[in-house]
């Protein structure tokens, strides 16, 4: 929690509600178990009723990320945001936002919670850092599970709550965004979900160009580049795009020798502009991608590199679940549930930074299991060492203390 305590100030928080902040963010990795209000008083100075109140507080959790991050992450490296949905399986008729949402790991729409979170990846070092959570609001999902069956409406009902949805989304983005200065990391990626007109208008106004997927069957365009014939409209289009045969693509280096990258500036009707697209091809299987970016000048390689690392923030929200209690929480308040699900993620990124600052070197591999295991296991040395009268023989810096701290860890983790 070094890192926490250096940043901190950032938040203006007053000095008893840092206290508890700080004390939630160690206990969430520390602790074994469900995290419940119940189960973190039981390792914590705080009762349960404290939990329950201070959950209901508001904190800036993007300030306190990005000024971590900025702290730590080298800035030489490569760095884009990423935005991603993820869904939090729940039930009960008082929970708030509770609705039916996409889930991923099953295949279908589920009856949970959604968050939407915005993150920091450092492409260079292939690591995802948490900057602010939402939960998605349940409307949309009603919207088109109540609509009338007859197909019409009910395709018109599903296309209202997608752009319901995606106005949300938006929201989230131009409220974090602008405010911190994020603007200046240039690219946004996302999933193919996101590859929609209005997503891409609403990230384009904030000064940022997003990098996406197409459908493998994508409606493109190639430009017209010939001479103009004298009369009429210029000719702006030179035929359809065949993602199949790619008989204009330009075939460019990979940095991966299982596949094969080719790249042309296309139009996309459905997107009503121009995109750099990178189609990605498996040399094996023959499996194909098509990437997209709305910068044209970007990088073929670039833009395969960037779209590659954004799933980093997969990674964050398995941490977050398997680790830090991201779906444990039990409350029933919008409120306590926000700081609940941002405490979850935050305590993921500040321990990988905090892993950042003491690592030899920024590149080794990171491992939530290790982290959290020699954190509960110096929690539990520092506890015991301070109901016994060792004056101070086992020192913090002692080769006796990292052995008790390494205890049961995967790979030891030096301090």
């Amino acid at each position: 929690m070094r890192l926490f305590d250096s940043v901190v100030a950032t938040l203006g928080l007053s000095q008893p509600f840092q206290r508890f902040v700080r004390e939630v963010l160690m206990l969430l990795v520390i602790v074994p178990g469900r995290a419940t209000f119940l189960n973190l008083s039981r390792y914590s100075r705080y009762d349960e009723k404290t939990f329950r109140r201070g959950f209901r507080r508001e904190v800036h959790w993007a300030a306190l990320n990005v000024a971590a991050i900025r702290a730590v992450a080298p800035a030489h490296h490569e760095h884009v945001l990423a935005f991603d949905p993820s869904f939090i399986p729940k039930s009960g008729k008082h929970t708030p936002g509770l609705g039916r949402f996409w889930n991923s790991c099953t295949g279908r729409a589920e009856l949970g919670l959604e968050i939407h979170v915005l993150a920091w990846v450092d492409v260079t070092a292939n690591t995802a850092y948490a900057i602010q959570a939402a939960l998605t609001p349940p409307e949309p999902a009603r919207v088109a599970r109540t609509a009338p069956r007859t197909t019409g409406t009910a395709t018109q009902a599903t296309a209202k709550a997608e752009d319901s949805r995606v106005d949300a989304y938006l929201a989230h983005v131009r409220r974090v965004i602008p405010e911190h200065g994020l603007s200046a990391l240039r690219y946004l990626t996302a999933d193919g979900y996101f590859g929609k007109v209005k997503f891409v208008d609403g990230i384009q106004s904030l000064g940022m160009d997003v990098i996406s997927k197409l459908r493998r069957d994508a409606d493109l365009r190639y430009l017209y580049t010939g001479p103009y014939r004298g009369r009429g409209r210029p000719r702006r289009y030179d035929g359809k795009v065949d993602l199949a045969r790619r008989d204009r693509f330009t075939a460019v280096p990979s940095p991966d020798a299982d596949r094969i990258l080719e790249t042309a500036v296309v139009y996309a009707p459905r997107l009503r502009r121009c995109l750099r697209v990178v189609v990605v091809t498996h040399r094996h299987t023959r499996g194909r991608a098509v990437l997209f970016s709305t910068d044209l000048a970007l990088d073929p390689v670039k833009l395969y590199r960037y779209y590659a690392a954004r799933f980093q923030i997969e990674f964050l929200f398995r941490d977050s679940k398997q680790f830090t209690g991201l779906t444990h929480s039990q409350a029933r308040q919008a409120q306590a549930l926000t700081f609940h699900v941002n405490a979850s993620l935050t305590a993921v990124s500040l321990t990988k930074l905090q892993m950042m600052q003491t690592r030899t070197h920024p590149l080794l591999p990171f491992s939530m299991a290790n982290a959290a295991r020699r954190a509960f296991n110096e929690h539990f040395l520092q506890r015991l060492l301070a109901h016994l009268d060792h004056g101070g023989r086992l020192a913090e810096n002692s080769s006796e203390y990292e052995t008790f701290c390494n205890y049961g860890l995967i790979q030891p983790i030096a301090a």
